[in-house]
């Protein structure tokens, strides 16, 4: 529905699904409390509210079941109109350059969100809303979380026509950005009408082992089997189990981390589009988002001890523009893959998954193939994981390695390097060693090369800052380019 000036409104029922657990447990605490009485009546053709004397007259009408029902219908009518109201208060509209959202009749609310500060534009569909066939888009903006957008509930189809466009429109705000001779009907410029060429589909079963695989699990594991054999085998055992109440909101606290992460994580998959990595997840609330690619700001591959015999591994990134506790469903492009499926995702990234030195980045460790690490003093401070800890410079890219018992490969491109640092505590300082913080956007990444020499930190962060400079310079001036610092990690 579109009124003049190019506004829209919602579906109808939008306003009812935006409350939907609050009507139904409404619904259902009414429901029980008036069935019982109800069917006495049809039963038997009389209300019998109570025992003689029990009640007054007025009390006895006050509480008959059929005016209690009237009083329900009055209720939904009034909840239905309110919904109504609501929806007809409640506009969006692409336009000059933006999305606007108007809602409200008593209190108006106008949020605005610039194309050109659109990062990503996502899809979900929650529980309630899959139900009845809607979706609902949430558009991500440059300024975080706190300024989304949401447009709660669209159609399915209507859903996924207004994705794709508002990727078009962005993406052709970026061109003109960079490239402002560019033609906008040049081939290839539609960015979000490409279903994409699949790239991994991720299986429930490898999901929930691999959830169930989690250091915590194993950790109350191993606690709960230490409590069992105390009991078998002492009588200290029984006063053991004395403080077993106090395991349980751990228990409880455990067990909702696991189960979200199966929620969120269920039914993963991840396409390639020309632009952007497509990537559709979730139980209950399915969402499809897309990454643009040049937004990829680092690179992230961890494999923890627990998933080593089985070759797992998972991919996350840091997006420019997405930060925040409940973006780590746009930042994870893998949560639990096997070894070609991590380098798959990564090459989809511009990642040279073949290259030896992307090879060592993964599981090498040494000095050789042009790898530096830490003097062996280090292995006082790290005496597990030192011969793994290193950098490598590659050509557009650092590379930087660390972990033994959970490994970490991580790629920044020298273009999407925000800033550098030097961190040296006072057991460093008295080693003589340093680590070189390589500063990125908010994220699940954050590269760290510790405990190099402190000469040879410095050193690598004077290479960073020259590199950085010139590969932003390079792609600046480079012609037809998505934008100012669009990423590849291959030149």
């Amino acid at each position: 529905m579109t009124d003049d000036g190019g506004w829209q409104r919602l579906h109808p029922l939008s306003p009812l699904l935006r409350g939907g657990v609050v009507l139904l447990a409404v619904g259902g605490y009414v429901v029980s409390q008036l069935f019982d009485r109800v069917m006495s009546v049809f039963d038997t053709g009389v209300y019998v509210p109570g025992g003689p004397g029990q009640r007054g007259d007025g009390e006895m009408l006050v509480a008959h079941p059929f005016l209690a029902l009237a009083a329900v219908v009055v209720l939904v009518l009034a909840v239905a109109a309110g919904a109504w109201v609501s929806w007809r208060f409640t506009r969006f509209r692409v336009a000059d350059g933006q999305v606007e959202l108007r809602q409200g009749v008593v209190f108006r609310q106008h949020r605005q969100v610039r194309l050109e500060r659109v990062q990503a534009v996502e899809t979900t569909r929650p529980l309630l809303a899959r139900l009845v066939g809607l979706s609902q888009v949430v558009v991500q903006s440059a300024g975080g979380s706190d300024s989304h957008l949401t447009l709660a509930f669209l159609g399915a189809d209507r859903a996924e026509e207004v994705r794709v466009h508002l990727l078009e429109l962005a993406g052709r705000v970026d061109d003109a950005a960079v490239a402002p001779d560019a033609e906008d009907d040049a081939p290839g410029a539609s960015r979000g009408a490409d279903a994409g060429v699949p790239l991994v589909v991720v299986p429930n079963g490898r999901l929930f082992v691999a959830t169930i695989l989690h250091g915590s699990t194993i950790v109350l594991g191993i606690v709960v089997l230490g409590v069992a054999t105390a009991v078998g085998v002492s009588r200290v055992g029984l006063q053991v189990l004395a403080g077993a109440p106090a395991l349980v909101p751990v228990v409880l606290g455990l067990a909702v981390g696991r189960v979200k992460e199966l929620l969120v994580h269920g039914n993963f998959s991840v396409a390639r589009t020309a632009t952007a990595l497509r990537v559709r997840h979730g139980l209950t609330d399915l969402r499809v988002s897309s990454v643009p690619v040049h937004r990829v700001q680092a690179l992230e591959a961890v494999q923890p001890l627990w998933w080593r015999p089985w070759g797992w591994w998972r991919v996350r990134v840091n997006v420019a523009g997405v930060h925040g506790e409940d973006d780590g469903d746009t930042t994870t492009l893998l949560p639990v893959g096997t070894r070609e499926e991590a380098l798959r995702v990564l090459g989809a990234l511009g990642v040279p998954a073949q290259d030896p030195l992307v090879v060592a980045t993964l599981d090498g460790s040494g000095p050789d193939g042009g790898w530096v690490g830490p003097p062996r003093v280090v292995r006082w401070l790290d005496p597990w994981a030192w011969r793994r800890i290193g950098y490598a410079l590659a050509a557009s890219a650092v590379h930087v390695r660390s972990g033994r018992l959970t490994r970490r490969a991580v790629f920044v491109p020298y273009a999407r390097v925000q800033s550098l640092g030097l961190e040296q505590g006072p057991l460093q300082a008295r080693l003589g060693v340093a680590s070189a913080r390589v500063v990125s956007t908010p994220g699940p990444v954050s590269p760290l090369v510790p405990h190099l020499a402190t000469a040879e930190a410095e050193r690598l962060l004077g290479l960073l800052a020259e590199r950085s400079r010139v590969a932003r310079r390079v792609r600046a001036k480079a012609p037809g380019t998505v934008a100012p610092d669009a990423p590849t990690l291959v030149d």
